[in-house]
């Protein structure tokens, strides 16, 4: 397999929440798919012009995975997210928008994609969830203004979605 040209342009997957396990078994599919690939950390690198490619095979293994006893969340969870993050960008500081949201993530942890949702857009809008929650302090020092800024783009994605 050549080596991964890091001129051309690059789409990155990040993976922390992926077993290694799960991760290898990434490595072994790419593999056999003929893509070039390289990892750092658990973060995955590709050439752009794979990146359908490597959805499918993301997708695919994430649906294996929920095959194997992986529950999916309840659609109503998208409007429910889409709702908060509209608040939470218009009032950060609301406490009772931080405790949905903290009680929603723990909802939809392990949980797939609900309904039509791709995979990879369900990864995103989690991935955007939790960094609210991370900038709003969870437990902490709070970062309001990126929080804000991240609760409008998580807006902006569920209601493409909704």
């Amino acid at each position: 397999m050549s080596e991964l040209d890091l001129n051309a342009p690059i789409t990155e997957w990040e993976l922390d929440e992926w077993s290694v396990d799960a991760r290898a078994e990434l490595t072994t599919a790419l593999i056999e798919a003929g893509i070039t690939h390289k990892w750092e950390e658990t973060l995955l690198l590709a050439a752009s012009s794979v990146e359908n490619e490597v959805e499918e095979i993301l997708d695919d293994l994430e649906n294996d995975e929920q095959d194997e006893g992986g529950e999916s969340a309840d659609s109503k969870v998208l409007t429910q997210l889409s709702s908060l993050a509209q608040r939470i960008s218009q009032n950060p500081s609301d406490t009772n928008s931080i405790q949905t949201l903290e009680r929603i993530l723990e909802e939809i942890e392990g949980a797939s994609a609900p309904g039509d949702l791709s995979d990879s857009a369900w990864r995103q809008i989690k991935d955007l969830a939790n960094q609210i929650d991370d900038a709003l302090g969870a437990g902490e020092q709070t970062d309001e203004s990126t929080a804000m800024d991240l609760a409008g783009r998580l807006f902006a994605i569920l209601r493409s979605h909704i």
